[in-house]
């Protein structure tokens, strides 16, 4: 019988095993990552984070997070939350579905981004 963390192998990574609780992952890929590294996330906390590190922040829609625009992003993050909170009626759709233009643009902005990267 296979264990389950046999499941998890891969041979151009590290597989990490994050314990259980509400912002744990997050909290463990913002230690691990260091200066210069590239984290993508949707996440505005984590983003400030990877910043405040040194990491590059992207989204997955290939929106650069940079130190000029986190601030701004916290504070609508916040207000939006906050509204959310003040109202019984929470009928907030999801996310659209993804397209073939969204994985484009991302793999541009990406490709853009490790070419910054590199240069330095």
């Amino acid at each position: 019988m296979k264990s389950w963390w046999c499941i998890l192998q891969s041979d151009y990574s590290e597989v990490k095993i994050i314990g259980a609780g509400a912002d744990a992952v997050d909290f463990a890929l913002v230690n691990y990552s260091r200066a210069g590294d590239i984290v993508v996330t949707q996440d505005y906390g984590v983003a400030a984070m990877a910043l405040a590190r040194g990491a590059y922040a992207i989204n997955q829609d290939g929106w650069l997070y940079t130190n000029e625009n986190i601030e701004g992003l916290l504070a609508k993050r916040h207000f939006i939350k906050k509204m959310r909170n003040a109202t019984h009626k929470h009928h907030i759709k999801g996310p659209r579905k993804r397209t073939v233009e969204d994985d484009e643009k991302f793999t541009q902005a990406f490709g853009q981004l490790l070419d910054k990267v590199i240069e330095f």
